[in-house]
């Protein structure tokens, strides 16, 4: 009797014995993670947008300067692990040609929320510094505007990219159903939580943006590290 792989989070049965291992998932994941260094180190200010009072505002940005530029510069680095970990699951499926399509949509929709989020964090840093050097508080206020609404919508094509990898993945057959599946539903919620930011912020704060973005946050980072593992198991060994 053939021996039967216990481990959950191992590919699912196919024809072709599995996804292409690959080491670039699971470097993408971590790299992106890494974000955390900066948020919990740095102690970056906002984005805060509304509901958050003018001279709270300014004053966080006027004494986290350097905390901001900081951060701006390593996400502008780390983030790009997002594109990395999607191009990882594409380069594992390269003799699934259905389902390239949907990971070129997954690859590009990714690359756009790395910019997206790159350039609210740029804004952000760039206001602190105005802050800072005594601008003007209506200025401060109105970037930070600017860069919290960037940053709000990073969940839309976050959101498509995670769903459209997780279908891909999927319907490859390749992958165990349950992380297939945590992929595509981390996608869906994101891209509801985006809809849902949209529709609830206004002057008050933020409404129900923050807590319909946190379910999906972790989902999609549970999910990106445990692919990222399976398809690290499967590389094949570096030769001398």
């Amino acid at each position: 009797m053939a021996d039967v792989d216990v481990d959950t989070a191992a590919p699912a049965r196919t024809a072709r014995g599995g996804p292409v291992g690959n080491r670039l998932a699971l470097a993408g994941a971590v790299l992106y993670l890494l974000e955390w260094v900066a948020i919990i180190g740095a102690a970056p200010p906002g984005p805060f947008g509304p509901g958050t009072s003018h001279h709270s505002i300014y004053s966080s940005y006027a004494t986290h300067a350097g905390g901001a530029s900081f951060a701006a510069a390593w996400f502008a680095v780390v983030l790009v692990g997002r594109i990395l970990f999607v191009a990882g699951v594409k380069a594992s499926l390269r003799d699934r040609p259905r389902e390239r399509p949907l990971l070129d949509l997954a690859l590009g929709a990714m690359a756009v929320s790395v910019v997206l989020e790159i350039v609210a964090f740029a804004v952000v840093a760039g206001d602190a510094r105005l802050a800072a050097g005594g601008a003007a508080t209506g200025l401060v206020v109105g970037l930070d505007s600017a860069a919290f609404w960037v940053d709000l919508l990073i969940w839309g094509p976050v959101g498509v990219s995670v769903l459209a990898t997780g279908v891909a993945m999927l319907r490859s057959g390749l992958f165990a159903s349950w992380l297939s599946w945590l992929g595509a539903l981390a996608g869906a919620a994101g891209i509801i939580a985006c809809l849902v930011a949209g529709a609830t912020v206004d002057a008050s704060g933020s409404g129900a943006a923050d807590a319909a973005t946190s379910l999906p946050a972790l989902a999609m980072w549970v999910w990106m590290v445990v692919t990222g593992v399976v398809l690290w198991r499967r590389a094949p060994a570096a030769v001398d």
